[in-house]
């Protein structure tokens, strides 16, 4: 279903009841990326997916995305679904949202479980964020779908032809206005201290992630003052998808014990 959030109509999927799970997808993600740990979870818990604002089905709107904007999004749907306090899953840049989310609004978190995470972009992937936006701007999706399959995946991975269709399809579905905005948003994104977030965190991503390397998400480990940090062998940067029963088995296991 499509329901108004603050000035945008949002693609909000929930199933299942009980304690709420709600999972932030990544910049070029949309709530697909969830498929496999929303029929592992739903079961025991309720699942809520979105698509952010100008990903997916959710509307593009105003071109001034940032972190803050989405922090304020995820707010008020939590809101619209009577949530008081949720176990966060975060993927990508959806990380970053949930970071800062966690910060600003402590109470509405139980838990956090990071995917590919890291506490800012480098410089270098900064520049590279404001470029690409202007491409994707000038030049559509179809211009940077195959540098994003290249870097997103483990050498297995990328030997998966019905896993590189997906994800293809999956990018190329994205509004290319609403992705540029997203761009620039990432990539002025800052770090927030977490030194003030007591909820258990779970870090996980794979050896071969060269998006967001295992040394981001080691300092994001050092961090926080009480992490876990979990490493997926042969898996790149879409974990969601690559490795879906080992990513399924620690989320649950970790929220589980919470």
């Amino acid at each position: 279903m499509r329901k108004l959030i603050r000035d945008i109509k949002v693609k909000v999927e929930v199933k299942g009841t009980g304690d709420a799970v709600v999972f932030v997808h990544g910049l070029g993600g949309d709530l697909n990326i969830w498929h496999s740990q929303v029929s592992a979870c739903s079961p025991h818990l309720k699942t809520v997916t979105y698509d952010l604002r100008g990903s997916g089905l959710t509307d593009v709107s105003h071109p001034d995305y940032s972190i803050e904007v989405f922090v304020e999004d995820l707010k008020a749907l939590l809101d619209s679904e009577m949530i008081e306090g949720a176990h966060i899953v975060a993927h990508s840049m959806g990380t970053m949202i949930a970071e800062h989310f966690a910060v600003v609004y402590p109470e509405a978190v139980k838990s956090l479980t990071l995917i590919g995470g890291f506490t800012e972009p480098p410089e270098g992937a900064r520049k590279a964020l404001a470029d690409r936006s202007t491409l994707v701007r000038e030049n559509g999706m179809e211009s940077i779908a195959d540098a994003i399959l290249e870097g997103g995946f483990s050498s297995f991975s990328k030997s998966n032809q019905v896993m590189m269709g997906l994800v293809r399809s999956l990018l190329l579905k994205n509004d290319a206005e609403g992705y540029a905005a997203s761009c620039r948003a990432l990539a002025e994104a800052k770090a927030i201290s977490h030194q003030n977030v007591k909820v258990p965190v779970l870090l996980i991503v794979g050896d071969e992630d060269k998006t967001t390397p295992l040394s981001m998400s080691k300092a994001l480990y050092n961090s926080f003052p009480n992490a876990d940090l979990e490493v997926l062998p042969n898996c790149g940067h879409w974990a969601t998808i690559e490795m879906t029963n080992e990513v399924n088995a620690a989320v649950l296991k970790f929220i589980n014990r919470i």
